[in-house]
């Protein structure tokens, strides 16, 4: 018997091509850092620290219907080491209390970046940069700060979740630092396990843990899609299966279903994020299509659709939250200029407009 679809010509489409409709605690945006004039300021709870910016910042997240942000807060941008501890720098400190206070105003929940390793040329004083020499050389010191850091940001409720590295495994191939410490996948994971149960016990039922890159073309990337790498290396060390996905489409991704057990967020999500037009050194040719559009450097043509073909897998997955790549340093997703003005691409519009709830019955809709 020939079937309905199969007589009117339609094709039945994949499990992940399904409709999909988004709400703002499902659907949210990487913050990472401010971006001011026009120029991103990565390590920004220092000196650059910007109250206006911030504000308005978030003013414009908040417009799109977003609830929930990710954010670089670093423990070494407000904290200083004296080379045998670590202690809060008052002003920077009040600038990341700041912060949180902001994004609380504007009703945004923040997944805390506390520590990120991927960095080179070495250290210095309230750099932002995540000195690699603990994971090798002792990390007493290090949970001593950890500990102190989490006490004092808790009082914040919008935290939703204390993230303790971005990016551990996959900085271990292309961070210099981490490369030059020498750190092994064993002695990172027992590091952030130790981190994980030094915070947790103050983050109570807030999600604890860390991000990391996923790549299905080059397997020393295969993290999450990998059973035995999610039991000897993430499974003890976090709350959330949190990824970390550049490809160009969703025949590129792995199917997740059968990873369960806890949720599954990507937290960084987008087309390809490296220039490397030969495929020399990618499995894959890409002209960082994250922000650009191929050899035409038309910007933010390819990102969108890919953002949307992927998210639609994930989500069919059982993923349930999806975090675009950025507010701060995206010029596809928007562009900052001179004035403090925003000129938003094609995502953020897709973006607000999942979060309309439809009447069938009226066929209106309403934000």
């Amino acid at each position: 018997m020939t079937s309905r679809l199969a007589a009117t010509g339609r094709t039945q489409l994949a499990w992940y091509q399904q409709r999909i409709r988004y709400s703002p605690g499902t659907l949210g945006l990487n913050y990472p850092w401010m971006n001011v004039d026009g120029s991103e300021t990565v390590n920004y709870l220092g000196a650059s620290y910007s109250t206006a910016s911030v504000q308005a910042d978030f003013a414009w997240i908040a417009a799109l219907g977003v609830t929930k942000i990710r954010c670089w807060t670093q423990l070494e941008a407000v904290m200083s080491w004296s080379g045998s501890a670590y202690s809060f720098e008052s002003t920077y400190a009040s600038n990341l209390d700041d912060l949180l206070t902001r994004a609380q105003d504007a009703g945004l929940q923040v997944i805390m970046v506390i520590g990120d390793g991927e960095s080179s040329g070495g250290y210095s004083n309230l750099d932002g940069k995540f000195r690699w020499t603990f994971v090798t050389g002792g990390y007493t010191a290090y949970l001593t700060a950890l500990a102190a850091f989490a006490d004092r940001y808790s009082a914040h409720s919008n935290i939703v979740m204390w993230e303790l590295q971005n990016e551990p495994y996959g900085n271990l191939t292309f961070s210099a630092n981490a490369i030059a410490s020498g750190a092994t996948q064993a002695q990172t994971y027992t590091f952030l396990a130790a981190a994980y149960a030094t915070v947790k016990p103050v983050a109570g039922s807030t999600y604890v843990g860390f991000s990391d890159y996923e790549e299905e073309q080059q397997s020393e990337y295969q993290l999450f899609s990998s059973p035995s790498f999610v039991a000897d290396f993430i499974d003890g060390a976090t709350d959330v299966y949190s990824m970390h996905i550049y490809r160009a489409n969703s025949g590129q991704v792995a199917d997740f279903r059968t990873l369960t057990g806890k949720p599954k967020w990507c937290t960084e999500i987008g087309c390809y994020n490296y220039y490397d037009p030969t495929a020399s050194d990618h499995p894959i040719a890409a002209y960082d299509e994250l922000g650009n559009d191929g050899p035409n450097g038309i910007t933010g043509l390819c990102n969108p659709p890919s953002v949307r073909d992927i998210a639609a897998k994930l989500m069919k997955a059982g993923f349930s939250l999806i975090m675009p790549w950025s507010a701060s340093d995206n010029a596809g997703l928007v562009q900052h200029d001179s004035t403090g003005g925003y000129l938003p691409g094609s995502l953020p519009g897709w973006m607000t407009s999942q979060f309309a709830t439809r009447s069938i019955a009226s066929g209106r809709s309403t934000a």
